[in-house]
């Protein structure tokens, strides 16, 4: 079977052959913090891509694709006026992201992520001016990724929807956290599925 042919068998919203779609695992999670997913246009589309993932089942996000000379973008049209800015990314300048230091900003969040692996995220937050100007946050260590599709070097490497899924449990609850982590595991068992792994 071509690869032309097989892709025309991939459901168009979770990315995974119809056969082991999992949409209907996809919840609606209603929250308050806007979350916005910037991501290569290149990496948008890759079934292994988990930060789409994330917007689809969080209703206040947006995802945008950076690099797409057809739908250029201003980061600040898309954050809730009046509201503050954090962008989730492990630097020397980010701050830990805890409750106490939410407690004395002004609800609710901008939260935006950069998508992609560390150079490329580091690389997207040098070229975006809007983002390169907003304070950063870290997440506190936690346990390991739990995805397994793509191999990550770092220890504190996580895929982009567990990050998001953490950053969210400190600020909204940890029911967010919770459906969100669910959601990987899904795709990760249905990944692994397809590839002849069992859990």
């Amino acid at each position: 079977m071509s690869k032309r042919k097989n892709q025309s068998h991939r459901c168009p919203r979770c990315l995974m052959g119809v056969v082991r779609c999992f949409c209907d695992q996809i919840p609606t999670l209603s929250l308050a913090t806007r979350v916005i997913v910037v991501a290569y246009k290149r990496e948008i589309h890759a079934p292994s891509n988990t930060g789409r993932l994330a917007t689809l089942a969080l209703s206040n996000s947006v995802l945008l694709a950076r690099g797409d000379q057809y739908q250029p973008y201003r980061l600040t049209e898309y954050l809730l006026p009046g509201s503050p800015s954090l962008v989730l990314f492990p630097s020397e300048e980010a701050e830990p992201l805890s409750e106490a230091r939410l407690d004395q900003m002004t609800r609710p969040f901008n939260l935006v992520v950069p998508d992609g692996n560390w150079r490329q995220t580091a690389k997207m937050i040098r070229r975006d001016s809007d983002m390169a100007q907003l304070p950063r946050v870290t997440l506190p260590m936690g346990n390991p990724s739990a995805y397994r599709i793509r191999t990550e070097r770092k220890q504190e490497g996580l895929a982009t929807i567990e990050a998001i899924a953490r950053a969210l449990g400190i600020i909204e609850g940890t029911e967010v956290q919770v459906a969100l982590e669910n959601l990987l595991a899904v795709k990760v068992s249905r990944t692994l599925a397809s590839r002849g792994v069992t859990l």
